[in-house]
């Protein structure tokens, strides 16, 4: 492939990519469901093919990105006319926290575990469990929340009060098994958890998250399905 023919193959690539994303809209770009980011690496590659392929025909790199986009723009016609179209080419959200309890059934369901639940949760600075009332697996991946009401009411700060902050809250239980390397950054150990545990009436394996704070305040959230 000559060295003119890679110049011409990129420039009508260029264009075409230019010429439909404008027509597509910035929705493409902004990745809102999982469909668009599919569709948008697949835009990438039909143009990168296109230039430097040359097993595909300038014609049928084309006709290929031409018919890509109206698919497209038929899916997202499709998803503001039909409900059903809606739902089963971007999904919907996913409750994963309900009035602060974890529900282990949509988090199998989004396949989203306790540790990368905690790293979402903390990205949106809220550290401790007790503090989010519903919080939401997005159809593009991100995570929403909504802190209960004595989270989002009038802070230390706003009353000139001063407190002592909870520090960094540790995972001391995961799924019913006790994470002996956190406790030992706290100086206690899975004696003093399992004490814990049956002074408060609780079962280890009944445990899906117990977090610990810096001032010894245990938080524990319970399976759902026992």
């Amino acid at each position: 492939m000559s060295i003119i023919e890679i110049l011409l193959r990129a420039i009508i690539s260029f264009v075409g990519l230019v010429f439909w994303a404008r027509i597509i809209g910035k929705k493409l770009i902004s990745h809102l469901t999982f469909f668009d980011f599919v569709a948008g690496v697949t835009f990438g590659s039909i143009g990168g093919n296109l230039i430097f392929n040359p097993s595909v025909s300038l014609l049928v790199g084309v006709i290929g990105l031409t018919m890509f986009s109206i698919l497209v723009l038929l899916s997202d016609y499709i998803s503001l006319k039909s409900f059903i179209g809606r739902k089963l080419l971007d999904s919907e959200p996913q409750i994963i926290i309900r009035e602060g309890q974890i529900l282990m059934e949509n988090m199998k369901r989004v396949r989203l575990t306790i540790d990368e639940l905690l790293m979402l949760l903390r990205k949106k600075d809220a550290f401790y469990i007790d503090e989010i009332d519903f919080a939401f697996m997005e159809t593009d991946g991100t995570l929403s929340i909504m802190k209960k009401t004595n989270s989002m009411s009038i802070t230390r700060a706003d009353m000139n009060i001063k407190g002592h902050s909870r520090g960094i809250p540790h995972a001391c239980i995961i799924d019913g098994k006790i994470i002996e390397e956190n406790l030992k950054n706290i100086q206690k150990d899975s004696q003093w958890m399992k004490i814990w545990l049956k002074e408060n009436n609780v079962k280890l394996e009944h445990v899906l998250l117990a977090q610990i704070d810096q001032q010894d305040g245990v938080f524990i959230n319970l399976k759902t399905n026992m």
